[in-house]
């Protein structure tokens, strides 16, 4: 069971592993409760996948029957709907590590999550208010589609070449988890699990394009929330929360008491890891920047406008996304408040301590100590719909910017349906690579999700805007912005905010994870200047669409076209990259006491641990 836990550690910011090996160094060598799954739980679960199995590609192959053109395999003819788009989105953009991650994140670090979290959600607000009715008019099938036709194809190669290596941050770790589930269900090889688990995820999403993503992904959403919904309502009933139980976002109200008596830092908006890290302002500032402006970049996102069969249902999709992702999202905190109080009430008391092993199996085990076996197992089948969700979106986006954008660039006459298949192949060689990366992953996919985000945050989100918002965007500004920006974005969070010796982001231990702070400006700065020194956008035929994909019916070459936005745009962006260099009096305590290791405190050591 701990190497599936390893596969659900894809998103854990502080890694708890460095909790334990400081534990250890202690005089006391802790004991660590161990989590052993019942037969029960293991039957059912293996039940629940196998089932799920079969369900996933039965719906692929009768959307199979579906696909008739282009249309219908790239975008599922615009034909979801409101709530079935909102699901998709709410299941596209929860992952295996989301799923039963969060809890461990909670449990470990408090209010860092909670501004993580409110920034996903931040991001599809401004999703709804400045890209998704545009994009929807534009009516293309992607995001880098639609960067092709507003600033050319040299541009829109840059745009999928960006775009293959955030889906690919973002799939390694999936995949790993998706293998591991099917690993441990089966008690297979980890190589095995992996095969099986991502040959079943590719295989539905190739043969049943957007048709077979978008139903298969509103049922992976319909499992998600009853899979977590129904097991912390009776978590929290068996903790005494009372009747608000029944609604767990906001069940566990009647706790906080005993919470703030068994640990008072847990509603620190300005600390996390028990206080050894000071969150400050400009660290949610940064947080902001690199999460939620990279959740408006997400190719995967952006795709799921382009399906809906009008401006208003794609309105629509949003808010019914927002309100599942949020109701997700906010009954992970009640599971994690339950966790925490699990911990130091029925645990610790026993002497025992969590293992890093066992962090991100918390809803599990609280599930399998308070609720029958048939229920407890419902995390695991969850997990695994999460995780084969976005593993299906990225690949479609992967099929779809390669077999589409790219291929009808290279052969402008080709037939739709050599355009289907070229999305056949390229969708499924998406898979193939993936499950090949995936067999020895890389040590850096515990923060990959996060980097992708912050590559996404200075690459896509700033001509996507802009390209919508200023006339004044052309190709210039903005091939340079995300080649720019997509650079810092790699290169600041390998060297952890610096450049040439100069600390350009300066957050603290966790800076690194937050470097959209200055790579996000810096791609926002690029643009813009580049574009008003190269004298804007001239081709009257765009200056035209644009008018039109606000829903103009007439052209004004004087609309969208002022100085004020652009200009003021920069400014901000330069004062942000200017702030993000500036010392934090919050961390000088820190730095002082990692200077003096001899006499630097075990809180001290955790910090430094977030950094490796």
């Amino acid at each position: 069971m701990a190497r599936f836990a390893l596969a659900l550690f894809v998103l854990l910011l502080l890694p708890l592993q460095a909790l334990a090996q400081t534990e250890a160094a202690a005089e006391a060598e802790p004991v660590f409760f161990e989590f052993v799954p019942t037969e029960g739980l293991s039957l059912l679960g293996s039940i629940y996948t196998v089932a799920m199995v079969v369900l996933f590609l039965y719906v692929g192959w009768l959307s199979k029957r579906r696909v008739a053109s282009a249309e219908h395999y790239y975008a599922a003819g615009r034909s979801v709907g409101a709530v079935s788009n909102g699901l998709a989105m709410t299941s596209n953009y929860m992952s295996l590590a989301t799923f039963l991650g969060f809890t461990a994140l909670l449990w470990s670090i408090q209010y860092f999550l909670v501004a993580i979290v409110l920034s996903f959600l931040g991001g599809f607000v401004m999703i709804s208010i400045a890209i998704a009715p545009s994009l929807r008019r534009w009516a293309k099938f992607t995001s880098m589609q639609f960067i092709g036709d507003r600033y050319g194809n040299a541009a829109k190669i840059m745009a999928v070449l960006w775009m293959i290596l955030l889906a690919q941050l973002y799939l390694i770790g999936q995949m790993k988890g998706v293998g591991n589930v099917f690993q441990v269900m089966f008690h297979w090889d980890y190589t095995t699990g992996l095969i099986v688990g991502g040959l079943v995820v590719t295989t539905y999403v190739t043969i049943g394009g957007m048709y077979g993503l978008s139903y298969n992904q509103t049922l992976q959403a319909i499992i998600m929330g009853i899979a977590l919904f129904v097991p912390a309502a009776i978590i929290l009933w068996r903790l005494d929360a009372g009747p608000a139980s029944v609604f767990p976002p906001f069940g566990y109200g009647s706790l906080v008491p005993e919470m703030m008596a068994a640990l008072p830092s847990y509603f620190d908006p300005f600390s996390t890891a028990d206080g050894a890290l000071p969150l400050t302002p400009k660290f949610y500032t940064a947080i902001m920047l690199s999460i939620a402006f990279g959740t408006i970049g997400l190719p995967h996102i952006a795709m799921r406008y382009f399906t809906a069969p009008s401006v208003r249902s794609g309105k629509m999709s949003t808010l019914w996304g927002i309100a599942f992702i949020g109701i997700v999202f906010f009954t992970t905190f009640a599971i994690g408040f339950a966790a925490k109080l699990y911990v130091v009430n029925e645990i610790n008391p026993n002497g025992m301590q969590i293992a890093p092993a066992e962090a991100d199996l918390l809803v599990v085990v609280m599930s399998q100590a308070f609720t029958p076996s048939w229920i407890a197992a419902l995390p695991v089948a969850g997990a695994l719909a999460a995780g084969m969700s976005t593993i299906g979106g990225l690949l479609m986006v992967i099929g779809t910017g390669i077999g589409h954008d790219i291929y009808s660039t290279v052969a402008p006459k080709a037939s739709d349906n050599n355009k289907v298949r070229a999305g056949f192949f390229f969708t499924a060689l998406g898979g193939l690579v993936t499950i090949g990366l995936a067999l020895n992953p890389p040590d850096f996919l515990l923060t990959s999700v996060i980097w992708a985000f912050v590559v996404a945050s200075s690459t896509f989100t700033p001509v996507l805007i802009l390209g919508i918002w200023w006339k004044g965007t052309n190709k210039p500004g903005a091939m340079a912005g995300m080649l720019v920006g997509g650079t810092l974005s790699i290169v600041l969070w390998w060297t952890q905010g610096t450049l040439f010796g100069v600390q350009l982001v300066n957050l603290g231990p966790l800076g690194y994870l937050v470097t959209g702070i200055f790579s996000a400006s810096a791609a926002w700065f690029i643009t813009i200047v580049v574009s008003l020194a190269t004298g804007g956008e001239k081709d009257e035929k765009i200056l035209r669409e644009i008018d039109r994909i606000h829903g103009w019916n007439d052209y004004d070459p004087r609309r969208y076209n002022g100085k004020a936005f652009p200009l003021a745009c920069a400014a901000i962006a330069l004062a942000l990259m200017v702030w993000s260099a500036m010392p934090d009096p919050a961390f000088e305590a820190l730095e002082q006491a990692q200077a003096e290791p001899a006499t630097a405190t075990e809180d001290v050591a955790v910090v430094e641990a977030t950094v490796e």
